[in-house]
């Protein structure tokens, strides 16, 4: 009889443990990727309905504080149904809201229910999740912002550094043989929201070569650990320029030929360097490097073994190389100056008609040709010096100059001529006023002719006029006493 009990307490507890396994359930979930906003900007927030079967019927709320967010975009109260038994099981919905004031906003979900398709009369109350976004002002976002610039390590695969990482310590040394022409450079940084830059694997060439690998902190803060790799060069050629130290370079992938140059192999003193020879200009070059690890191109005089700058610049079809003016007469409309061109200044003569343009001395690589050449200095445009050309412009533009002096002494005249027949006019006009309202009362016979003398003077011509201008005053006056006397 126990033994039957027994038996039916476990079929009933099978059967109850199978319907709570096979009973719906469904969720409510909210979610946002930012959990920082900033005072006035807007952010969204996701509302995915979830069910274990096919969606039935759902609807919810969203509540949320007024004094902190302001709603922008989306549906606070949603009542929706699903499409059938083979419908989806979730769906989403956004809502976007703007940032008002500093502090902790919190976006929840209210009054959830939810049916499964399946069953259409169970309706019940789904899970919920909520969120919350901490508002700041730009001020206080930065103020927050990490300043850890530091590196956790820093390491030359393969070598060791001198001294020993420290986080604190910028500057190190590793020395390498001159078969080695590349290197890696690993580094992490101490904080996860800093940024690092100068890593990997790096060209490195005979001499000296300086990495820098810069942290960038989250806020923006930087700095700065040098690594300086001393690659042996076991017979290096020096030498010395303006009180700068260098070493030629033996590595032709490190370099590249200037235009209208050919690559070869050559030699200084009794080493084979890479070097770019050009048959047309007569010019060798070669590259050195500085102590900073920076390559220049350098001409190279092998009858006494001396070098200096190669310093081109390219126009549209043509290149040349700057050079000191060689030659005394300067030609017409130019005058002698400096100008900047690449951030070097060269000797130049500067045109006296238009500021932009200069002539520049050099050598025209492509056909061995010294000459001058225009250099526009606006549009860093270079063109070949045509004397006739130029000095035609300028015949022109003084001509130009003279019509203009001319031209304008002949309206100066005019004007002057205009202003004194236009005193006289107004001069006569306003004496015949007077003599009509005299002569409506008493005709009197005046004389108003004026002989003017001949061949007078402007000056002269003036002062006549205020004489004449005196006299017609004191007519009119006598006149007007003897009206009162009469009367």
């Amino acid at each position: 009889m126990k033994k039957l009990k027994y038996l039916l307490l476990l079929v009933v507890f099978s059967f109850l443990t199978i319907v709570d396994v096979n009973a719906v359930s469904g969720s409510i979930n909210l979610s946002t990727g930012t959990k920082t906003a900033a005072v006035g900007s807007t952010f969204t927030v996701t509302v995915k309905v979830s069910c274990s079967e096919a969606l039935g019927s759902w609807q919810y709320g969203i509540t949320y504080d007024t004094s902190y967010l302001s709603l922008v975009e989306g549906n606070t109260n949603v009542v929706d149904y699903g499409t059938g038994a083979n419908g989806p099981k979730s769906k989403t919905y956004t809502l976007k809201f703007k940032a008002l004031k500093s502090g902790t906003a919190s976006v929840k979900v209210s009054s959830p229910s939810m049916v499964g398709w399946s069953s259409q009369e169970e309706l019940f109350t789904p899970s919920v999740s909520n969120v919350s976004v901490n508002i700041k002002t730009q001020s206080e976002i930065q103020a927050s912002y990490s300043k850890d610039n530091n590196l956790k390590s820093l390491s030359v695969e393969g070598y060791e550094l001198s001294p020993v990482f420290n986080k604190d310590t910028t500057s190190y040394t590793v020395s390498v043989p001159d078969t080695v022409e590349k290197i890696k450079v690993h580094a992490a940084v101490n904080d996860s929201t800093a940024r690092v830059s100068g890593t990997g694997e790096i060209d490195i060439s005979e001499g000296t070569n300086k990495i820098e690998v810069v942290v960038t902190a989250q806020n923006g803060s930087l700095k700065t650990y040098t690594i300086t790799v001393d690659v042996k060069d076991l017979n290096p050629i020096e030498t010395e320029i303006d009180g700068v130290k260098y070493t030629v370079v033996k590595k032709a992938d490190l370099l590249k030929a200037p235009i209208g140059f050919k690559e070869e192999t050559i030699k200084i003193g009794d080493v084979d360097v890479p070097g770019f020879i050009s048959e047309l200009a007569g010019l060798t070059v070669v590259g050195l490097k500085d102590e900073n690890a920076n390559i220049g191109m350098f001409v190279y005089d092998s009858s006494t073994n001396t070098y200096k700058p190669y310093d081109e610049i390219r126009g549209t079809s043509i290149t040349i190389v700057i050079s000191e003016i060689e030659v005394e007469s300067i030609p017409v409309g130019f005058v002698k100056d400096r100008i900047t061109i690449n951030d070097k200044e060269y000797e130049a003569l500067k045109s006296e008609f238009a500021e932009a343009f200069y002539l520049v001395y050099g050598l025209d690589v492509e056909t061995g040709e010294k000459d001058y050449f225009i250099y526009d200095k606006k549009s860093g445009s270079i063109l070949r010096y045509n004397p006739n050309l130029v000095e035609g412009l300028v015949h022109q533009n003084k001509e130009y100059v003279l019509y203009l002096f001319a031209l304008g002494g002949i309206v100066a005249i005019f004007f002057m001529l205009t202003i004194l027949q236009t005193k006289k006019n107004a001069k006569l006009k306003k004496l015949l006023r007077k003599l009509s309202k005299v002569g409506s009362e008493e005709p009197t016979h005046v004389d108003i002719s004026i002989e003017e003398p001949a061949n007078e003077s402007v000056e002269e011509e003036i002062h006549r006029e205020d004489d004449e201008e005196e006299i017609e005053e004191d007519f009119l006056e006598e006149k007007k006493k003897k009206k009162r006397k009469k009367r």
